[in-house]
């Protein structure tokens, strides 16, 4: 026996085993075992019971199309032509079920013949590469695997004919990078154990498997975030779709010599548990990691990747119980918060900071020169622009923002500073368009951060600029912004929030005088706070507030052209932003979001306690302090010194801190280089009231350039 087959075989023992089927002896093992039992773990993962009445009534007897498919369509997303292979699949499924009413139906059979001989004769091919080497080939694969199982086999030839269209059109894994090698590398598998081909199995498996490492190209950061299409943050998106691959074939191959690597299943594990599903509050996903998807229907439900979850149970035992609780707020047999740990992130590779609560989740995104901005490729995702700007996503519940975006007003997007324009403009590329901010990025302790952006924007007929800031505690988030400066002729904003309205409304509080919020946006100009849905905005500067909760519309076309869905969408929206007037010059502004206060006499508590001092707000330094945390937090954009009496802060550079532990002997300072510079940093801290003088510590970048952007930690000794 060669080595390949003693290899299979021994392989395949292992899977007999791990799918609780009757080991067969190596002298009783016959041909082709191997791949029937892979085969036979594929068909569970797909099993279904489809009601097909629908397809069969649109299915044309004489040469197997459907009367409602547009074969000859051109569309780059939502193929028609797909449609016609999914049908087909539900035909194959229907015909293969003892349960179905169609089981074994001889009819169903032919129909699902001429089916397959039509589309190997059309040939329909789609301009967006990924149907065709992708999707098609997939489900291709996954329908022949079954259709082995019908009372009546499909014709040999028909059958080796979609096969070698599979091979032909499906690609080479190998010429791709993250989720897309994946994605090819599960129809080789397919068509591997229907060849019987032992050489492409083993390509295939190893190709699966392979984007799993950190890299600094498309796929897995160094930060654990996820990049695809360049240096863009894609979480969800692909990473939905690299997720889906690997835990899928995982779990095929699991207790076999094919398993997934040890190194790399942590890789995954560690992924999905801090990062993927961190980005979700119950079963919504944030808005802002999701790409150009963001702009399709339904798209924040992701209650189907609790399947990877559950996955990983079975394949990751240690944190068994972690995605057990995965799952059940997913499902909501759990709340949103419940099990949750209070954990706070900045994504240096990624520009993106995650702070979680069991009370609430708050997430910023930026683009930075290393950076790409959100995508709108394919006719997707039309009014993107600013969503890379400095974007804040704010849940408690987890689905404020699920099917707004048809009727968001886009220069209003959460956390932006932006001018009001007329039309939003789309970027210099609709693929991979790098920000221009060079200082872009946040320092963490792993509870509490920093993140700042230097954002400056002069494409068309923007012209606008602002340093942005947040500070990050358990109770609330500090929103600071300075130096604003536009020159467009249009009024610009800071958007607070934009989400979907309470129907218990918003009350705001206006010189100590609360009132609930008209239906329309209201001009206020000295607000103390306002509180809608469990969520409280307290400006402690006051400013020109502009609040409402009135009726807004739009179409999922305007955003998205490949959905055809023209009809209008309302939804009641409650809106808060600043005012900065037009053409704006050294303008700043100062909001504390507080979530978890459900009345006013709340809010006016949370006030009049003042847990938190804004230090400084200006074109050169933000500083905040937490006086119940004993914790300093600043942001240099320039070299310089910050000092308020008790503290005294000297840089030689620019950096984000963080100081706790002031009033003790060995202070600690946690420092990052948001400008990712490689340059020392020198930083001299003082306070008042501490023997021993000053002390200087000295911010060495790695030697990993991919780490350039990372939080270090230090001890002072006074």
């Amino acid at each position: 026996m060669n080595f390949r087959k003693e290899f299979l075989f021994s392989f395949i023992g292992l899977m007999i085993v791990c799918a609780g089927i009757p080991v067969l002896s190596q002298d009783n093992v016959q041909p082709g075992d191997e791949f029937e039992t892979l085969m036979q773990m594929i068909r569970q993962d797909f099993v279904s019971n489809p009601s097909i009445d629908g397809a069969l009534a649109k299915y044309n007897e004489k040469d197997g199309s459907f009367t409602d498919v547009d074969y000859a369509s051109i569309r780059r997303t939502n193929w028609p032509p797909l449609v016609h292979v999914e049908r087909i699949s539900d035909f194959v499924f229907a015909y293969t079920n003892p349960k179905n009413k169609y089981f074994g139906e001889k009819t169903l059979y032919d129909k699902i013949v001429k089916g397959l001989e039509f589309w190997q004769e059309r040939n329909p091919w789609c301009h967006n590469w990924w149907y065709n080497q992708i999707s098609e080939p997939q489900k291709l694969g996954v329908l022949l695997i079954q259709m082995r199982t019908g009372k009546q086999k499909l014709p040999a030839e028909l059958e080796n004919n979609i096969l070698d269209r599979i091979r032909e059109d499906g690609g080479d894994p190998a010429k791709w990078t993250g989720a897309n090698r994946t994605d090819i590398a599960l129809h080789w598998i397919y068509r591997s154990c229907l060849q019987q081909n032992a050489k492409d199995l083993a390509y295939a498996l190893e190709n699966v498997y392979n984007p799993v490492v950190y890299t600094t190209g498309e796929g897995f950061q160094y930060d654990n975030s996820n990049f695809q299409h360049g240096q863009q943050l894609y979480i969800g998106g692909y990473g939905d779709e690299i997720l889906k691959g690997v835990t899928q074939v995982a779990m095929y191959t699991r207790g076999t010599r094919f398993a997934m690597p040890q190194d790399k299943l942590n890789l995954i594990s560690k992924f999905m548990r801090e990062t993927y599903y961190a980005v979700m509050r119950g079963k919504y996903m944030s808005f802002d990691v999701l790409g150009r998807s963001i702009s399709r229907p339904g798209i924040l439900d992701k209650s189907c990747t609790a399947l990877f979850a559950k996955r990983m149970v079975e394949l990751d035992p240690v944190y068994a119980d972690e995605f057990r609780d995965i799952v059940a707020r997913m499902e909501g047999t759990k709340a949103p918060g419940e099990g949750l740990a209070p954990k706070h992130t900045h994504y240096f590779r990624g520009d993106y900071t995650l702070h979680v609560r069991p009370q609430y989740a708050f997430d910023v995104r930026l683009v930075s020169a290393r950076t790409a901005r959100c995508e709108y490729g394919n006719g997707e995702n039309l009014k993107t622009y600013f969503l890379s700007d400095g974007c804040t996503n704010i849940t408690t519940r987890g689905g404020e923002y699920f099917n707004i975006f048809p009727t968001w007003n886009w220069t209003r997007i959460p956390g932006v500073t932006a001018p009001q324009l007329k039309e939003i403009p789309l970027a210099a590329s609709d693929w991979q368009c790098m920000g221009t901010s060079n200082f872009a990025g946040g320092v963490s302790d792993s509870l509490y951060g920093v993140t700042a952006y230097a954002y400056m924007d002069t494409y068309k007929d923007i012209n606008t600029g602002a340093h942005k800031a947040w500070f990050f505690f358990d109770d609330e988030v500090v929103c600071l912004g300075s130096d604003i400066r536009s020159s467009s002729s249009e009024a610009v904003y800071t958007s607070v929030n934009q989400c979907l309205a309470s129907s218990t409304g918003a009350v705001i509080s206006v010189g100590g005088k609360q009132e609930m919020l008209p239906s329309h946006e209201t001009v206020y100009g000295k607000a103390d706070w306002v509180l809608h849905d469990g969520i409280g905005y307290l400006f402690p500067q006051g400013g020109r507030v502009v609040a409402g909760v009135q009726r807004q519309s739009g179409s999922w076309y305007d955003i998205n052209n490949s959905v055809n869905r023209k009809e209008p969408v309302e939804e009641n929206v409650f809106t808060l932003s600043l005012d900065h007037g037009q053409q704006p010059q050294a303008a700043t502004y100062a909001y504390v979001v507080v979530p978890g206060k459900r009345t006013a006499e709340e809010m006016e508590a949370y006030r009049k306690a003042a847990s938190v001092e804004i230090l400084s707000n200006t074109a050169n330094v933000q500083a905040v302090h937490h006086k119940k945390l004993g914790i300093w937090q600043l942001v240099f954009y320039q070299p310089g010194e910050f000092a308020d009496g008790r503290l005294s802060v000297c840089v030689d550079k620019p950096c984000t801190l963080i100081l706790k532990d002031a009033d003790t002997r060995h202070p600690i300072l946690h420092m990052a280089d948001p400008g990712q510079t490689r340059q020392p940093i020198r930083v001299t801290v003082q306070v008042k009231g501490r023997k021993g003088g000053e002390q200087t510590v000295e911010f060495r970048p790695s030697d990993n350039p991919v780490y350039a952007g990372a939080t270090q930690a230090f001890v002072l000794d006074f």
